[in-house]
């Protein structure tokens, strides 16, 4: 058998050919398939990104103010497109001066501001936490607060915090 000498017919280049294009076809459909799944992934990961950053951080500045008259809630008259929002009131003792931080929804943003006590509240201030679309808390009983958050992409997480010091009661002014 000689080898070296083949006859080449137009068979065996359409041959190569096809072997080819299926083969570039199916590396397409794989980049394909992968971008696709990859952009899914990312979009979860998001997803679950927004929801946990937004559950941790609630969770832990009501851990941090965890004491009696430390945590209120309560509904402020929003402005432009909102009617009513639920605030977060978060109360600490700093030198013989009483501080709020209030955590709340405006533009699109979880947001939070600390002020003295003494100072109005203002939907205008504040620094933006998270990009949110709608954040509510309310009090279900002493001790026991429920969040209920949408994100970004339109999915809603609600959860539950609870006061390890017991009762958190309405704070009054000494």
């Amino acid at each position: 058998m000689n080898f070296a000498k083949r006859n080449k017919s137009v068979v065996d280049f359409l041959f190569i050919l096809a072997l080819f294009g299926a083969f570039a076809i199916t590396a397409l459909f794989v980049v394909l398939f992968g971008s696709r799944i990859y952009k899914t992934t990312v979009s979860n990961m998001n997803t679950n990104y927004e929801k946990r950053t937004a559950m941790s951080y609630l969770t832990e500045k009501i851990r941090s103010h965890d004491y009696t008259g430390g945590v209120d809630v309560s509904d402020i008259d929003g402005t432009g497109d909102s009617d009513v929002h639920s605030v977060l009131k978060l109360y600490q003792n700093e030198e013989e001066r009483r501080y709020v931080t209030y955590l709340f929804l405006a533009d699109g943003y979880l947001k939070e501001f600390t002020a003295d006590e003494s100072y109005d509240f203002d939907y205008s201030s504040g620094t933006n936490i998270l990009a949110i679309d709608d954040f509510s808390v309310s009090r279900q009983t002493d001790g026991l607060y429920r969040f209920n958050i949408t994100d970004t992409n339109g999915e809603k997480t609600e959860f539950f915090v609870t006061l390890y010091s017991g009762t958190d009661g309405d704070y009054e002014s000494e």
